[in-house]
C-alpha cells in the first residue's frame, strides 16, 4: 500500500504542477537547490566522498522597449519587443567529510556551475524582431566556472535510533562576479546577469534529523544562506532559506524510495544599497521531492526529482512576463572510506 501511494503521488505532482508564473523582467539570474552534500552519522576517522549533478530548465518571456517611443526613456529608444529567453543551469558539486569523532566532523563543498542561455525577439504579434541592442541584454553564450564553496563543521548525535545533526558553516568567494548589470543596461552597455559567485563570504547553517518510523525513516531538514554585506561591485546576494520533509522506504532489496515535500524562499537582491524594481524581487516555491536510491556496500547512487507546485515572484514595476521551470533533477554518487557503510 505503501509503495502505491507513493507511485500515485509522484504522478499527480508531475500532472498537477504550476508550470509558469508571473516574473520581473531582471529575473535573469537563474539559481538551483543547492544540493545537501553529506548526511547523517559518519564514524570516526571515516571518510564520505559525494559527487551531484543538478540541472533544471527555464524560460522567461517578457516585454522590452515602449509602447509610445515618442515618450520613451529606455538607451535605446525602440518600440515594445518580447524576450523570449531559455536558460539551463547545471551544477556539479564534490563534496568529501572527515569524520573527527563520531559526534564531530568537517565539510567541504566544492561547485561548478554552467549556465547556457538563448535569445530569441519577437514583436508582441508574434513576428521576428532585430532590437537595436540585440547583444546589450541577452545573447546566446555559455557561462562557466567555479562556484563559491561551502565549508561546514557537523555536529550530530544518535539517539536511540534518532539522528540529530547541525551543521554550521560559511561559503568562500572564489566564484566570479559581474559589475552593476542595471546601471550598466541604463548606460545602453553590454552587461551580464549571471552571477557564479557572490563575491562575500557568507555564514551557513543546515540542520538534519532522521526518525525511524514503522520500519521507514522519517527525514527532515533546513538550510539557510545570509549574505552580510555587498561585494566590492555593490553586489549583495539574497538570503535564502530552504527546508523539507521527506519519508524513506525499502522498495526492493538494495532500493529504496523517497517522497517529500519541500519550500524555498529567496529574498530580494540589492545593488547599490538598492532594491531594483526591474531585478530579481524575491520567490518562494512549494514542491513535491520524490527519489530512489540504491545502495551497494559502501556506496550509494541516487536520482531526486522536485517539482514545484506552488511558486510565486515578487513583481516591481515593470511590467511582469512569465517564467517556465517545471522540474529540477539531481543525480548523486556517495562512498565511505575507512569504515563500514553509515547506518
Amino acid at each position: 500500500m505503501i509503495r502505491g501511494l507513493v507511485c500515485a503521488l509522484a504522478m499527480v505532482s508531475v500532472l498537477a504542477t504550476a508550470r509558469s508564473a508571473h516574473a520581473c523582467a531582471g529575473c535573469r539570474n537563474p539559481s538551483l537547490p543547492t544540493s545537501r552534500g553529506s548526511e547523517g552519522p559518519l564514524p570516526e576517522q571515516a571518510w564520505a566522498l559525494g559527487v551531484s549533478l543538478s540541472g533544471t530548465t527555464v524560460n522567461v518571456v517578457h516585454e522590452a522597449g515602449c509602447r509610445d517611443v515618442a515618450d520613451c526613456d529606455e538607451v535605446p529608444a525602440q518600440p515594445a519587443y518580447m524576450h523570449d529567453q531559455g536558460l539551463y543551469p547545471i551544477e556539479l558539486r564534490a563534496s568529501v567529510e572527515y569524520g573527527v569523532t563520531a559526534l564531530l566532523g568537517v565539510e567541504l563543498q566544492v561547485p561548478f556551475r554552467m549556465v547556457a542561455t538563448t535569445i530569441e525577439y519577437t514583436t508582441p504579434a508574434g513576428a521576428a524582431y532585430e532590437p537595436l541592442d540585440r547583444d546589450v541584454h541577452h545573447r546566446d553564450e555559455l557561462v562557466a566556472g567555479l562556484a563559491d564553496p561551502w565549508l561546514l563543521l557537523r555536529i550530530g548525535h544518535s539517539f536511540d535510533g534518532v539522528w540529530l545533526a547541525v551543521r554550521p558553516g560559511f561559503s568562500v568567494p572564489l566564484g566570479s562576479t559581474e559589475k552593476d548589470p542595471f546601471e550598466l543596461g541604463d548606460q545602453g552597455l553590454q552587461h551580464q546577469h549571471i552571477q557564479l559567485g557572490t563575491g562575500t563570504f557568507d555564514p551557513l547553517l543546515v540542520l538534519e534529523a532522521s526518525i525511524p518510523v514503522a520500519g521507514m525513516q522519517l527525514q527532515l531538514f533546513a538550510q539557510g544562506v545570509l549574505p552580510l554585506y555587498e561585494n566590492s561591485y555593490g553586489y549583495r546576494a539574497p538570503w535564502r532559506v530552504q527546508g523539507g520533509t521527506a519519508v524513506v522506504a525499502e522498495l526492493l532489496k538494495a532500493f529504496s524510495g523517497k517522497l517529500g515535500i519541500e519550500v524555498l524562499h529567496e529574498a530580494e537582491e540589492r545593488w547599490q544599497g538598492v532594491v531594483r524594481q526591474d531585478g530579481s524581487l524575491g520567490r518562494s516555491e512549494l514542491g513535491v521531492l520524490f527519489g530512489v536510491a540504491y545502495g551497494l556496500g559502501a556506496s550509494s547512487f541516487s536520482l531526486d526529482v522536485r517539482v514545484p507546485f506552488v511558486r510565486h515572484i515578487v513583481v516591481g514595476d515593470e511590467a511582469p512576463g512569465t517564467i517556465s521551470s517545471p522540474l529540477a533533477l539531481a543525480l548523486r554518487f556517495d562512498h565511505i572510506f575507512g569504515s563500514e557503510p553509515k547506518p
